[in-house]
C-alpha cells in the first residue's frame, strides 16, 4: 500500500508540475494593513472595531487597541482578492468609528 501510495503521489505531483499549477502560498498572498481609527472611546470600542472587520469576506486576522483620546488602531491582515483597504475603512465608518491609514 505505501509503495502504490508513493507511486500515485508523485503522479500527481510530476501532472501538477508538468501543467504549472502550483499550490497557492497562503502566506504570501496575505497583506497586512494598520489602519488609525477615530471615535473610540472607550476599551469595548475595539472590541467592536474587531468584530465589524471579521465580518468582512477575506479578513484573516484583526487586532485592534484603543489609544485614548478618541483614538486608536487596528492591524488587519486580508486576502486582496477578496477584499481591499477601502472595504475594510468603509466598514468601519459604517459602524460609527472612521478609519484612514
Amino acid at each position: 500500500k505505501t509503495i502504490m501510495f508513493r507511486t500515485l503521489f508523485l503522479s500527481f505531483v510530476i501532472a501538477f508540475s508538468t501543467l504549472g499549477i502550483s499550490a497557492p502560498s497562503l502566506a504570501s498572498e496575505l497583506k497586512t494593513v494598520k489602519l488609525q481609527v477615530d471615535n473610540m472611546t472607550c476599551s469595548m470600542c475595539p472590541y467592536t472595531v474587531k468584530k465589524t472587520l471579521r465580518k468582512v469576506d477575506g479578513v484573516a486576522k484583526v487586532s485592534a487597541k484603543y489609544e485614548g483620546s478618541g483614538e486608536g488602531w487596528a492591524e488587519v491582515t486580508f486576502d486582496p482578492g477578496k477584499t481591499d483597504v477601502e472595504s475594510l475603512i468603509k466598514a468601519t465608518t459604517n459602524a460609527g468609528y472612521p478609519a484612514h491609514l
